[in-house]
């Protein structure tokens, strides 16, 4: 819990105090995909769950081309009565290819919030999707994260597991 608040103020902090034109906030929720693959010995065995997220975010404008979106997300999945909870931090730069559409690409921090014995319970991933803006306060945005990091704990080279997940949701511009 420690390295999730460290990391929260940070990018708090951090991008509290930029040079940004305009800084705008706001809530986003959808659809969140948790995949866990999963190698060993040359075998990779996939595990998807699914559920969905709510977060905030604030959208700091550099120029008429690029932002920078750090978010905090609340991320629910379920498979097969099964539930998990992580706190995921997405930071994304934002190039806006037109006056509506936007590529993004980014890190990606989560953070199991449950007690998981074998797991490393913090993850970086690299986060890359779109967006579309219906107006200047409603937009939809889409985006993958491949995990870089190996989730089981003290793994041998043979064996690994990473977090992948799938987002697609609503976001509202206060």
């Amino acid at each position: 819990m420690k390295k999730v608040f460290l990391i929260v103020s940070i990018v708090l902090l951090g991008f509290g105090n930029v040079n940004a034109q305009e800084t705008k906030y706001g809530i986003t929720s959808g659809f969140h995909r948790l995949t866990i693959s999963s190698s060993a010995l040359g075998l990779t065995l996939s595990q998807n769950a699914s559920g969905f997220f709510v977060g905030f975010f604030a959208d700091f404008n550099f120029s008429e081309k690029f932002n920078i979106q750090p978010e905090i997300h609340f991320a629910s999945t379920y498979n097969e009565g099964e539930s998990a909870n992580e706190i995921i931090i997405p930071v994304m730069a934002k190039y806006m290819v037109s006056e509506k559409f936007n590529l993004q690409v980014g890190p990606q921090f989560d953070f199991i919030t449950e007690e998981s014995e074998g797991l490393n319970k913090f993850g970086v991933g690299l986060g890359f999707g779109f967006g579309y803006d219906f107006s200047d306060k409603l937009f939809v945005a889409s985006r993958y994260s491949l995990g870089l990091t190996n989730r089981i704990q003290d793994a041998s080279e043979d064996f690994s597991s990473k977090f992948n997940t799938f987002q697609i949701g609503l976001g509202y511009r206060f």
